[in-house]
């Protein structure tokens, strides 16, 4: 469980970092995700559901309620590494969201295989 605890942690500060960075409009975000439009807009609602349903797990996992932290690693992981290994088709792989979101799906794949 700890390797699921250390994904649902990454999700929040990784998430809310980024959906923070797009909401604020931060030069860094323009540079890989674009111009501010309602697309990324979108993107950053998408970001702060992640974030935000890996807080309930965490919290449900901190409390002893490992089995809903179980159920949700098993529903929102898997959803994550498909896309996030999408965008590398999307995309180029040297892209820094794409480089991101390979390191993230390794770490969500291992925690599900270990889990």
């Amino acid at each position: 469980m700890l390797l699921i605890a250390l994904s649902f942690i990454a999700n929040i500060v990784i998430t809310f970092a980024v959906a923070f960075g797009i909401w604020r409009d931060h030069g860094g975000m323009t540079e890989v995700y674009g111009p501010d439009t309602p697309a990324r807009r979108i993107l950053a609602c998408v970001y702060t559901t992640i974030g935000l349903i890996s807080l309930y797990a965490l919290i449900q996992l901190v409390t002893g309620n490992t089995d809903a932290a179980r159920a949700v690693a098993f529903t929102l992981f898997p959803l994550q590494i498909v896309y996030k290994l999408m965008t590398a088709a999307a995309l180029w792989v040297l892209h820094p969201v794409v480089m991101a979101n390979l390191g993230i799906s390794a770490l969500l794949a291992l925690a599900l295989l270990l889990a």
